[in-house]
C-alpha cells in the first residue's frame, strides 16, 4: 500500500492513513506525519482525543513528553488496536491539551517494513 507525501510543507513529509478503534467510533481514520523522532505509537490532539472517548480505555502508566521548548509534559495514554489495510497492531495512542499535532511514531513504525521513496513522494507498506 501507497501513501503520497504532504506537499504542502516544505520539504515534503511522509504520512499515512491508520485506522483505530475507539469507544465512540468503532473504526476512526486518521491521517499521520510519520516522524522518527516520537517515541510513542500515535499522538493526537487532545480534542479529538477526548471526543473519541479514549479516556475509557487509558492505561496506568505514565507516560512523558517533552514540548519543543524542553519542558516534560504527562500524557493521556490509551491502549488501543491500529490498523492499516489489513495490518493490524496493538499501539498506544498519546496526548495533551497542549498538543495539536498528528504523529506516527517509533512504537508504531517498528511494527512496519516501510520504503520512503523521496523522488516519487510516496511512503510504501512492503
Amino acid at each position: 500500500m501507497k501513501f503520497k507525501y504532504n506537499e504542502n510543507v516544505k520539504p515534503p513529509i511522509p504520512k499515512m492513513k491508520v485506522k483505530i478503534w475507539t469507544p465512540k467510533i468503532k473504526d476512526y481514520e486518521l491521517e499521520l506525519v510519520v516522524d522518527t523522532g516520537f517515541s510513542g505509537g500515535i499522538l493526537i490532539p487532545y480534542r479529538l482525543y477526548d471526543e473519541l472517548k479514549l479516556a475509557l480505555v487509558e492505561v496506568p502508566s505514565r507516560y512523558f513528553g517533552i514540548l519543543p521548548v524542553g519542558i516534560p509534559i504527562m500524557l493521556h495514554t490509551a491502549l488501543t488496536e491500529a490498523s492499516i489495510e489489513k495490518l493490524k497492531f496493538k499501539v498506544h495512542v498519546h496526548s495533551h491539551p497542549l498538543i495539536n499535532k498528528k504523529l506516527a511514531g517509533r512504537e508504531l513504525l517498528n511494527q512496519l517494513k516501510i520504503l520512503l521513496n523521496g523522488p516519487k513522494r510516496e511512503l510504501e507498506i512492503l
